[in-house]
């Protein structure tokens, strides 16, 4: 299975501020229920062009067992993952939750 992220995509012009960046993080239980980056954190992506001019920017993690790649993440059956978006400093959004559950 793939978790899909496709990160804020506008076309045309956005008035200063108000396009959304933020930078993906799994994290422990702790930061995923006061959302913010606890210590162990990993970066797993950065949502940082939002007026790409080919479209959404989309990123894929891929829910397996093992994985070949050093970028890769391992999921463990029965274990539950967290994720959250901080926002960048410069732009407007709130923090975002995801829980997966393998």
């Amino acid at each position: 299975d793939y978790l899909d992220i496709y990160c804020p995509h506008y076309e045309g012009a956005v008035p200063a501020g108000r396009a959304e960046t933020f930078t993906l993080f799994m994290v422990d239980q702790e930061g995923y229920r006061g959302c913010y980056e606890s210590p162990g954190a990993f970066k797993r992506w950065e949502c940082n062009r939002p007026l790409a001019p080919f479209g959404p920017v989309r990123f894929s993690e891929k829910i397996q067992r093992f994985t070949p790649f050093s970028l890769g993440f391992e999921f463990q059956p029965g274990e539950t993952y967290y994720y959250i978006s901080v926002p960048s400093p410069e732009s407007a959004g709130r923090c975002l939750k995801l829980r997966v559950s393998v």
